[in-house]
């Protein structure tokens, strides 16, 4: 049992390494989910393309098409045949735009998305549940549901411009989808204002009756603009009054807890136990301190600011251009020199101070010029190798093997 966990922990140690030195952080799971929704949409809008760039721009390009037929092939439409899938491939680009910054509004679109084209691939298509199309959606579908907690980015201005954009999509979705399947439909959708109004009815779940669908294709085409449309509003909902409620909710529940005044603090980066002590002692001194990290620990007092300290965005969260000193004291030493280098392109004038914990790093840890390196291991190796050797033991020796200066004076 003992053999079992320490395997575990060794091949977690190794993936968080593995996490850490490949910066999946900055592009890992968004920018695959976004790349396989932004294809999908790009292979919706290739008949479209492939039209206009024939009537238009008297560009042959049958060649290149008859080529990428095969994965258009495999990719199940969203809408059913006749309605344009242009406007669906040009909605999948914009929410694969919204992945790739994280948006949470943009995940539950794909999310919807990707649901409908599986359920149309099995339902409309009669297709296996092992065929490629059906493959794809359900793979795509499950990465997008167990990665959620990495699209948690929502702001007022960003719901409310992908609220429009969506409204608009779905609502030209809507009116181009009616008149094209306005034959079956009793009485007939002929004109564009009883495509707008027959959308707009449909997509408000009013139903007044008068317009109603006849055949099969407009029965399934009914239904999915009616399941997109009560999505579309309760998201679009959701990304705007989100954030108003949320930061409402925290005003009221939290109101005595005020935020220290970031000027001259210290900032704490990383999780262990050289943290926990810094933190500790500063704390002890009535000095105002922040922990950034993306560990769940506790630091007392200290206010802790979950995120990767590696960022620009997170160091200017815990106000590193006003901060006294930045201590990177991570248990890597690669995240330390990560931090420092931040710090340089934030322009800040706080000490940077960098823990270093493998003597062979510290060469490396120097190359990034922090202000301070501080060396424990290295230094608790030195003292114990004098005491056991007996030798004469001087203080300022051992100072500076704990505080190896850097290229600039601490």
């Amino acid at each position: 049992m003992t053999m079992l966990h320490g395997l575990m922990s060794g091949l977690e140690k190794l993936t968080w390494r593995i996490y850490r030195r490949a910066r999946l952080d900055l592009w890992f799971p968004q920018l695959p989910l976004a790349a396989a929704v932004g294809v999908a949409g790009l292979l919706a809008l290739l008949p479209t393309i492939r039209r206009y760039a024939s009537e238009y721009l008297h560009l042959q390009l049958n060649g290149l098409f008859n080529a990428l037929h095969p994965l258009n092939a495999s990719v199940p439409a969203l809408i059913l045949q006749g309605v344009p899938s242009a406007v669906v491939g040009t909605l999948q680009i914009f929410i694969a735009i919204g992945l790739l910054l994280r948006s949470r509004m943009a995940w539950i679109s794909a999310l919807v998305i990707t649901f409908t084209q599986g359920a149309l691939a099995i339902g409309y298509s009669h297709q296996s549940w092992h065929s490629g199309a059906f493959l794809y959606v359900a793979a795509l579908f499950f990465a997008l549901s167990v990665s959620g907690r990495n699209f948690q980015h929502s702001s007022l201005a960003a719901g409310t411009l992908f609220a429009i954009a969506a409204s608009i999509l779905l609502l030209t979705y809507g009116v181009l989808g009616s008149l094209i399947l306005g034959e079956g439909f009793s009485p007939p959708i002929v004109t564009l204002p009883q495509a707008a109004y027959f959308t707009v009815v449909t997509m408000s779940t009013v139903g007044y009756g008068d317009i109603s669908p006849k055949s099969d294709n407009a029965r399934l085409f009914v239904m999915s603009l009616i399941i997109v449309g009560i999505t579309v509003f309760a998201t679009s909902i959701t990304a705007v009054v989100g954030p108003l409620v949320q930061g409402r909710l925290n005003r009221i529940i939290e109101p005595q807890r005020k935020r220290m005044k970031r000027v001259n603090h210290y900032i704490i980066a990383g999780a262990g136990a050289l943290a926990h002590n810094t933190a500790r002692e500063l704390l002890a001194r009535d000095k105002s301190v922040i922990v950034v990290t993306d560990e769940d620990e506790d630091f007392g007092e200290a206010e802790v600011i979950r995120g990767d300290a590696t960022e620009l965005e997170v160091l200017r969260k815990a106000g590193a251009e006003t901060a006294h000193a930045v201590l990177a004291l991570s248990p890597d030493d690669a995240e330390n020199a990560f931090v420092i280098l931040a710090l340089r392109e934030i322009m800040t004038d706080a000490k940077k101070i960098a823990a270093v914990s493998n003597r062979r790093n510290l060469e490396r840890v120097r190359r990034v010029q922090p202000d301070m390196i501080l060396a424990p291991n290295v230094f608790g190796g030195e003292v114990l190798a004098m005491a056991l050797t007996e030798e004469k033991i001087d203080g300022n020796a051992l100072i500076e093997k704990l505080l190896e200066a850097g290229t600039k004076p601490a």
